[in-house]
């Protein structure tokens, strides 16, 4: 048992302390729709269990750029493990 919570322990550890990189891009790229834009980050919460990113993203829509302030949602797949997917919170 205690083999166990010193597991899971360290999978809590990995997520808030560990490379974050892979999961940033990913929080990017939803909060471009998909695209490449430029975002600037605001705030950043970083918990065991997933990650909140307020982003503030300049948007291309055709020939009008568009300046929005969104919050995107990151969690993995299984709780601690997994892959990361990301949406943005409404």
């Amino acid at each position: 048992m205690s083999l166990l919570l010193i597991g899971l322990t360290a999978l809590g550890l990995v997520n808030v302390y560990g490379d974050s990189g892979e999961v940033v891009a990913l929080a990017q790229k939803v909060a471009c729709h998909g695209t490449d834009c430029p975002t600037r980050t605001t705030r950043i919460e970083r918990t065991p269990f997933g990650h909140e990113y307020d982003l503030a993203a300049s948007r291309q829509d055709g020939k009008k750029a568009e300046s929005v302030s969104v919050t995107i949602s990151c969690k993995r797949q299984y709780v601690l493990l997994g892959d990361w997917s990301c949406a943005e919170k409404h």
